[in-house]
């Protein structure tokens, strides 16, 4: 089984839960604190813009556009299902979709508007973060099946720093570009998260279920 079964995992989805509504109430109903928060954090981040800074975070932004990384998680489940991972791709594929869905209706709840003077092409509203969102997916799925794989622990560790320095650039290009507010950022890890293992406890339940069926008969779970 890819997954393990997790003692931990209903306190961990009931505390993330539970941060989680906090911080999007006060972001709804415009705290001070949060304000506070962000404008420092704010603060930090675009203290210093030079030109070479500017264009790697867009760079890194546009790597992350949900567009893309919706293609990157096509790419990945098609690497899984040629390596007899079908029921691994499929979850991967739902798992990501469903999610989307979630933040989607999550964003029109808050319906907190962008900072202002972001770029036109950052449109809609702005908690929480889409492309923190769908990297943090994407991150989890190479961390929870890829990089067990990896055979040498040396490389597996070398891959988890990359994966978690992206995770921290994605996020602050979001902040340096204007795009988001950083509680949009924390606020999307956190409802990542939470999905993440409501995705894990359904994957447990349903791929013995799904490895029955024909076309997944000789898949691994």
């Amino acid at each position: 089984m890819l997954f393990n079964r997790d003692r931990d995992r209903p306190w961990k989805f009931g505390l993330t839960t539970i941060l989680f509504l906090i911080l999007a109430f006060f972001v709804k109903t415009q705290n001070a604190y949060v304000a506070f928060l962000d404008s420092s954090i704010v603060d930090v981040v675009q203290k210093t813009q030079p030109g070479w800074k500017t264009l790697m975070y867009q760079g890194v932004s546009i790597l992350a556009e949900p567009k893309l990384v919706i293609v990157w998680t096509f790419v990945l489940a098609f690497l899984l299902w040629g390596f007899k991972f079908k029921v691994p791709a499929l979850w991967c594929l739902a798992t990501l979709i469903g999610g989307d869905v979630i933040a989607a209706v999550v964003k029109n709840v808050v319906q907190r508007a962008r900072p202002a003077g972001h770029l036109a092409a950052d449109n809609g509203y702005s908690f929480p973060s889409g492309h923190v969102f769908g990297t943090f997916l994407l991150i989890a799925m190479i961390w929870l099946i890829l990089i067990p794989m990896i055979a040498t622990p040396w490389r597996a560790w070398v891959v988890r720093i990359i994966v978690l320095i992206w995770m921290a650039l994605v996020m602050a290009s979001r902040v340096y570009l204007n795009a988001h507010f950083p509680t949009d950022t924390f606020g999307a890890a956190l409802l990542a998260y939470l999905w993440l293992q409501v995705a894990q406890g359904l994957y447990i339940r349903l791929a013995p279920v799904m490895k029955r069926w024909p076309l997944l008969k000789k898949s691994e779970i």
